[in-house]
């Protein structure tokens, strides 16, 4: 599936020879059939995304390039373009990005020095959760203290019952 890029120009002397090294990197289309040979280049751009261009300097200046495409995989895009003849020029780093996904970066050279980059977009891992330490924990379950209970209202006495009269001792 091509790779779909923000925004590039690409101007070299050898523009036939990078036409050719991005259409083996990218599987980009690129067509040249113009006045000025500018090789416009059909990135697959649909829903986002703008096509480019490569061609000599002309009326565009020096030697120059500037821009980012989007991977699946920085790592197999840094492989495919050192294995048509480019060098990686810096190694992919995670600089952050979006809430819930991460951005991923790197960038290599063609074989004329130009440097390049590249971007992956993924999902951001779950961060684990922490578990409380155990004092913590142990705090955070710990009852409030219970307000004293009132004392129970005393029984009011029963009357005294009368006690018998008690008897004289007979005496012997």
């Amino acid at each position: 599936m091509p790779n779909r890029v923000v925004h590039f120009e690409i101007i070299s002397p050898e523009a036939e020879r990078l036409q050719r090294f991005f259409e083996e990197v990218f599987d980009w289309a690129i067509d040249t059939s113009n006045p000025m040979n500018y090789g416009m280049v059909n990135t697959g751009a649909q829903d986002y995304g703008i096509q480019g261009g490569i061609g000599a300097p002309g009326a565009f200046g020096s030697s120059h390039v500037t821009f980012y495409v989007e991977v699946d995989d920085v790592d197999a895009a840094l492989m495919r373009a050192v294995d048509a003849g480019g060098a990686v020029a810096m190694e992919k780093i995670n600089i952050g990005g979006a809430p819930g996904e991460e951005m991923i970066l790197a960038q290599f050279t063609d074989p004329f020095g130009n440097r390049y980059g590249l971007s992956q977009r993924r999902p951001r891992p779950a961060p684990a959760r922490a578990r409380p330490a155990r004092k913590a924990a142990a705090k955070a379950k710990a009852k409030p203290k219970a307000k004293p209970k009132a004392k129970p209202k005393a029984k009011p006495k029963a009357k005294a019952k009368a006690k018998p009269a008690r008897r004289p001792a007979r005496r012997r």
